[in-house]
């Protein structure tokens, strides 16, 4: 089974690219005191906050509310 932080990088590379991608889950880790080894559901409302952040300017709402939905059935 793929690891949170290959599966949130799997859904965002499309829109950022990968180095971009990984480079976020690293960054949201740290902002939450983590490794990115230890992400996890219970960190979705941080991982969702910042996806919308890095994604509004260039992607529409409802694209990023797809994005969200797809991170998060993917790390349940």
């Amino acid at each position: 089974m793929p690891s949170v932080v290959d599966m949130i990088v799997s859904v965002l590379a499309p829109y950022v690219g990968r180095t971009q991608a990984d480079t976020f889950v690293r960054a949201t880790a740290l902002g939450l005191g983590k490794t990115s080894d230890n992400l996890g559901a219970q960190d979705m409302p941080m991982i969702e906050n910042n996806v919308r952040r890095l994604l509004k300017p260039v992607a529409p709402a409802a694209t990023i509310d797809g994005i969200v939905t797809e991170i998060e059935r993917s790390i349940a």
